[in-house]
């Protein structure tokens, strides 16, 4: 099952990242979608039957950065080119895109194999949804939780960077 949350003029967000190098905001950002997945993760492992434990132990919270340079990466390759002329493709693709397109997006996954037939079910076996469930109780809050974690986070990651060039002078 995938869902996505899209949040819509956050122009003064973007400001406030930008006073840190693409390093640092990724990093913000990453902090802050993990803080934010962590009760829906919870729920889920909560709410996932337990035979032996492994579907439990399965469930984990993932952050995935994409750019414009590993889809032309992936796009050169899957035409048949070589490393080579794929990352050349993503390196351009990068530079064109200047900083824009970049996106990280935080995923809550089940790895173990038996996980799909347990969430939704098969002909011999009833569902015993554990992550939709999860997601569904926790998403109002999950957004709610990455607005104000932005915030904090962006404050004391300004005052870290602020402290760090105040002892470099």
């Amino acid at each position: 099952m995938k869902a996505s949350v899209r949040i819509d003029g956050l122009r003064e967000l973007d400001a406030a990242l930008q006073q840190f190098t693409k390093s640092t905001q990724r990093r913000v950002l990453e902090r802050v979608l993990k803080k934010a997945a962590k009760p829906i993760e919870a729920t889920a492992t909560k709410n996932a039957p337990v035979e032996t434990g492994a579907l439990k132990r399965s469930i984990k919270t993932v952050v995935r950065r994409t750019n414009p340079g590993k889809s032309a990466f992936a796009a050169a390759m899957r035409s048949g080119a070589s490393r080579v002329q794929a990352g050349q493709a993503a390196r351009a693709a990068n530079r064109d895109a200047k900083g824009q397109g970049a996106a990280a997006f935080v995923r809550i996954q089940a790895t173990s194999p038996h996980a799909r037939f347990v969430e939704f079910g098969t002909r011999k076996m009833s569902a015993q949804p554990f992550m939709g469930p999860a997601f569904r109780s926790q998403q109002r809050a999950t957004v709610d939780s990455i607005r104000a974690d932005l915030k904090a986070e962006i404050q004391k990651t300004a005052s870290r960077v602020a402290k760090r060039k105040a002892r470099r002078k």
